[in-house]
């Protein structure tokens, strides 16, 4: 399907909008390609998709070796991303936007950099990161291994055991380093709407969370820097999506 044929809202992330991965309900074997789906909107509420031509798709696999994944629309209201596997253990699926935009009066935003449109108010460079943690074969180590080169995401650091009144923990990295203190939303999708969440990470990016019902949960993380880069940006916008499922009983492997 062409990009024309989608509803393109790529230009609402200047306004909050964002993407994240959901896992499909599925068990892989060694070897088995993986998918996972991305949707993009504010807060799990769908609005359209960004335009496929700025998206970056990878998988990281338990050893932390990286490739590149694919992503095809299915319909117009989701991307499939596609990766192979050949190892086992948990593999984590991160598509990424990296792109500038300049704003003029009225809320009007133009899409590139300081170069190209030097009368601008501002430029800024919107970075985001979707992840989300995909279990492939039996009776592999439960810890995910970190990712090398991001310059920001969340990193599952407890013990996996993704069912209702268990202790869950994400650790927002920076610079493949823990991040300070830092606020989140966590939004919980349910049959019956959304519900959104306020919560604080500790001193070390922590966020600990605790599920009290089955379903979908998005933890987003927002952090803004001034730092410059001359001819391209003022400043710095990230969003970090991290996507798990919660179900009712426990098993081996779980599933983020």
């Amino acid at each position: 399907m062409a990009q024309n044929n989608i509803k393109d809202t790529t230009h609402l992330l200047v306004y909050g909008h964002e993407g994240w991965l959901e896992e499909y309900p599925s068990h892989y074997h060694l070897g088995d390609p993986i998918m996972v789906k991305m949707q993009w909107g504010h807060n799990l509420a769908v609005d359209g998709l960004p335009n496929k031509d700025y998206l970056k798709h990878h998988i990281y696999a338990p050893d932390g070796t990286c490739a590149e994944a694919s992503a095809e629309p299915s319909g117009d209201l989701w991307y499939d991303i596609t990766a192979d596997t050949n190892q086992e253990g948990f593999h984590m699926l991160v598509t990424s936007y990296d792109e500038c935009w300049a704003q003029y009066p009225n809320e009007d935003y133009k899409l590139g950099t300081r170069e190209q449109y030097p009368d601008a108010i501002e430029v800024r460079d919107y970075c985001q990161y979707a992840t989300t943690c995909v279990s492939v074969g039996h009776h592999h180590d439960t810890e995910v291994t970190p990712i090398k080169g991001l310059e920001m995401y969340l990193l599952p650091v407890s013990n996996p055991n993704y069912v209702v009144g268990h202790e869950l923990k994400l650790q927002l990295m920076l610079q493949d380093k823990p991040a300070d203190t830092h606020k989140g939303t966590l939004i919980y999708q349910s049959e019956n709407g959304l519900v959104e969440t306020e919560i604080t990470s500790d001193a070390n990016g922590v966020f600990t969370v605790k599920p009290d019902k089955v379903g979908t949960y998005c933890l987003i993380v927002r952090h803004v820097t001034n730092d410059k880069k001359d001819g391209i940006y003022e400043g710095r916008n990230f969003t970090i999506t991290h996507c798990f499922k919660v179900g009712e009983h426990g098993h081996h492997p779980v599933s983020y």
